[in-house]
Formats: C-alpha cells, structure tokens, sequence
C-alpha cells in the first residue's frame, strides 16, 4: 500500500512538473513573440523616422540655398546701387531674389506616430533622447523662426520693399520672382532703399545660421537611425 502510495505521489509530482514546465514555456513563447512583435514595430517606427529626416534634411538644405541666393543678389544690387551703375533687365531677378522669404515645410509624420504608440517602443535611450531633442526642440524653433520671417516678411519689409518696383513676375517651376523698379534713377539715390534690403540680409544670414545648427542634430540622428537599423 505505502509503494502504492510512493508512485502515486511521484506520479502527481511529475505531473505537476510537467504542468508548470509547459507554462512556463508557454509563457516564454508568449514574452518571445510580444519581444518579436515590439521589436517589429520599434523597426517600422524608426524607419519611418529615418525618412522624415532624410526628407527634413533635404527640405532645409534647400532653404539654405534660397537664403543664400538671396544674399548673394543682396550683395550684388547693393555693389551696382553705391557704385551706381546702369540698369538691366538682367537685375530684375536678383531684386525679385532679394525678398525670398523662407516658408519652412517639415515632415511629422513619423514622430507623431511614434507619440500616439508611445516613446517607450525606442528601446535605444540615446536615440530617444535624440528624436525628442530634434523634433520637440529644434523644429519647435525652426517653425518659431519661421513665423517670425513671416511677420517681418509680410508686416514690414515686403510693403516697404514692394513700394519701389512694378511688374512682378513669377517661375513657380524655377522658384524664381523678378521685380522691374518704378524709377531705378531714384533707386540710385535712395540710401533707405539700402537700409532696407541691408536688413533683410542679416535676416537671412541668421535664418541660415539657426537652419545649419537644425540641421546638424538631423544628420546625427540619421546617423543614430541607420546604425540601430542595421543591428
């Protein structure tokens, strides 16, 4: 009878080992598959996050290049005006280029989506710290300076600027503006003229400083982006 019992109670133990070995394992499988499924949209995230940047990037090096060209025609019509040379029709593009105002378009998409999923799906602190860092600080500037070219732009210098010149032509396709003068004569004489396109230079100039430094912390964060997916 005791033997009886003995096998009955190894029995019941081995059946009980077995029972939680299989939860376990079940439950290993299970936090597996979560890992693989977290791990899945971690990846889809970045990648969504490694586009928008490398689209952001692209989108601000190209403001760059429009302030740039601004100034560049900045400084030339300012040469021609002190020096007083003769006008032609060649100037009237470099006047329109002179006005650029930067209209700022950048990509969200992927970080407010990475929002609503929430931040702790990046399981890298570093890259973490970088997404928030570029798109709640820099582009929160970027949009801050973009409203405030805006003001400048529509408020006070495009009234002032436009005050001298008729016949606005537009290429869309080539993002070019030209402006003929009213009177280039007088255009010549006019120190107030120069003041004026002198400060929409230095608005440019600080526009493509502030968007270097924006751009500096993307191009670390494709950095990050690519070397996490790539593990």
């Amino acid at each position: 009878m005791e033997n009886k019992t003995g096998k009955y109670f190894k029995y019941a133990i081995g059946e009980i080992l077995l029972v939680v070995i299989g939860i376990l394992i079940a439950l290993q499988i299970n936090n597996w598959n979560e890992n693989l499924k977290n791990k899945k949209e971690e990846t889809s995230v970045l990648k969504e996050l490694l586009s928008d940047s490398k689209t952001n990037l692209l989108s601000l090096e190209e403001d760059i290049f429009l302030n740039q060209r601004a100034i560049n025609s900045n400084m030339l019509i300012s040469d021609i005006l002190i020096n007083k040379r003769p006008y032609n029709d060649s100037l009237d593009i470099h006047f329109g280029n002179i006005q650029y105002n930067t209209q700022f378009t950048l990509n969200t998409g992927g970080y407010e989506n990475l929002k609503s999923r929430g931040f702790e799906i990046i399981s890298n602190d570093s890259i973490r710290k970088s997404i928030i860092n570029v798109y709640d600080r820099w582009f929160d500037f970027i949009d801050d300076l973009g409203d405030m070219n805006n003001t400048i732009s529509l408020e006070q210098f495009n009234p002032s600027y436009k005050f001298y010149f008729k016949n606005f032509k537009r290429d869309f396709e080539r993002l070019y503006v030209s402006f003929k003068p009213q009177d280039y004569e007088k255009l010549i004489q006019n120190n107030e003229f120069l003041k004026l396109i002198k400060e929409q230079k230095y608005n440019n100039e600080y526009t493509i400083q502030a968007l270097n430094m924006g751009i500096t912390q993307i191009k670390e964060l494709i950095v990050q982006l690519e070397t996490e997916l790539e593990k």
